[in-house]
């Protein structure tokens, strides 16, 4: 493999890049796929199955709800980041 396409293989794919999304957003909650839900995360596929069932959550989460993703996330870097200075 050359150096370009190990760089190129590091890139996500639409469905990676949604899959990371609905973690981000926590879609997994709700997916009707038990494996998701079980695991807290995307377990993938073509697609997302959520994004294509339930693009307006996507939508709702990004518009609407950003405020409280980011208040979630910053709470868990700051969690994760004082239990790694342990």
């Amino acid at each position: 493999m050359n150096r370009t396409d190990a760089i190129l293989s590091k890139l996500p794919d639409a469905d990676d890049a949604l899959r990371r999304l609905s973690d981000v957003l926590r879609v997994h909650a709700t997916c009707r796929k038990r494996a998701c839900r079980r695991e807290e995360s995307c377990q993938g596929g073509y697609g997302p199955p959520c994004y294509f069932e339930k693009r307006t959550v996507f939508a709702q989460a990004v518009a609407e709800h950003m405020h409280e993703h980011r208040q979630l996330w910053a709470e868990t870097r700051a969690t994760l980041r004082a239990s790694l200075r342990r």
